[in-house]
């Protein structure tokens, strides 16, 4: 299998930068690592292994453009079976990357060295499911104890055991699962996503398993890190008791497939089976910020837990426009010609 990376011009057009062969099968996933690490970049594959590709770049040529060629850095191998998804932590974590497996197995990797990509430790590995692995997710907040959520898109899982999320106790050392967090859902789980953005008592987690599930996970106190020493005094070494609450469902003609917050977690995104893109908005709400104020504050839609449908994109309707774009003469029929722009239906 051939994996390409492409670079977007100052004039808005994508070129493509490099492609070379990579695995012995079909690629899953394709990630990159936070811009403070440098150009990296994880696949996963059909065969079993993770890759970690790095890319370097070259001297000037004689054309003065400098040239560029991706390098593997590590070669993991610890998986029995297919390696489904991949997830880079967020940056304050370090870099670590958890890979979740067919056997229902996440395995969370840390490099011992940012300088050299070559050496990974195999830190943790939990059995989360006894059925296959579809997705993982990091949560961002840096204030809050890490969770780590594993999602099973397995027929064969149960309604109430399709997600699994971890806790990780600084004072053990190790991942925990929070038992009190089971979430009733009807149909197998093709992706979940942390919000960017936390509030300072709950998490906001999407989930993608027919339609798009809204979750606000409330917070313990229990579970705040100090940022003296870590993790205050009085932790207990138990899983955190943690509650969810659906806040909202975001309806889907078919089965949404994947899913993606913006940076400030006021957007959510939804590739659908049905070839069509959804872009929900969440609604803010304009809250008088006390009696003897005139002043107005813009209430996040996590607060609101108000989605409105702002546009879908379809795939047939852009082959439709391109249809008609070469009626017209703008494409020729190699579908070349100035830039043609998605058919878009827009709600708010």
């Amino acid at each position: 299998m051939a994996l390409s990376v492409w670079d977007r011009t100052p004039e808005g057009t994508w070129i493509k930068a490099a492609s070379w062969k990579v695995h012995g099968g079909a690629v899953w996933r394709v990630v990159w690592a936070h811009p403070e690490f440098g150009q990296l970049l994880a696949t996963c594959s059909y065969d079993r292994s993770v890759h970690i590709w790095e890319e370097i770049r070259s001297a000037p040529g004689a054309e003065g453009r400098k040239g560029a060629r991706w390098v593997r850095k590590a070669y993991l191998t610890d998986s029995r079976a297919n390696v489904t998804d991949i997830a880079f932590a967020p940056r304050h974590l370090g870099l670590m990357l958890a890979t979740v497996s067919a056997q229902g197995v996440v395995r969370i990797y840390e490099a011992a060295d940012v300088m050299d990509l070559s050496r990974w430790s195999l830190c943790h590995e939990l059995q989360a499911f006894y059925t296959r692995c579809g997705c993982v997710d990091w949560s961002r907040s840096r204030i809050h104890r890490p969770l780590l959520a594993v999602a099973s898109d397995d027929k064969r899982a149960e309604n109430d055991e399709r997600i699994v999320i971890y806790e990780h106790n600084e004072n053990l050392r190790k991942w925990q699962r929070v038992v009190s967090l089971r979430l009733d859902l009807a149909f197998p789980v093709t992706d979940l996503r942390f919000s960017p953005i936390a509030l300072a008592d709950s998490h906001q987690l999407a989930i993608a398993a027919g339609d798009v599930h809204i979750y606000n996970i409330k917070i313990p106190v229990s579970a705040f890190v100090d940022d003296d020493n870590g993790t205050p005094e009085n932790v207990p070494t138990d899983a955190t008791e943690y509650s969810a609450n659906k806040v909202a469902v975001l309806g889907d003609e078919k089965h949404a497939w994947r899913i993606k917050y913006n940076v400030t977690g006021t957007a959510l995104t939804a590739s659908s089976g049905d070839g069509t893109v959804r872009v929900w908005k969440g609604l803010c709400s304009d809250l008088l910020s006390a009696p003897s104020s005139r002043a107005y504050l813009r209430i996040p839609a996590m607060f609101v837990n108000q989605w409105a449908l702002l546009a879908e994109m379809s795939s047939e309707d852009y082959l439709e426009e391109r249809e008609l774009l070469k009626v017209k003469g703008v494409l020729s029929e190699a579908g070349r010609g100035d830039p043609e722009t998605y058919h878009r239906k827009t709600y708010y």
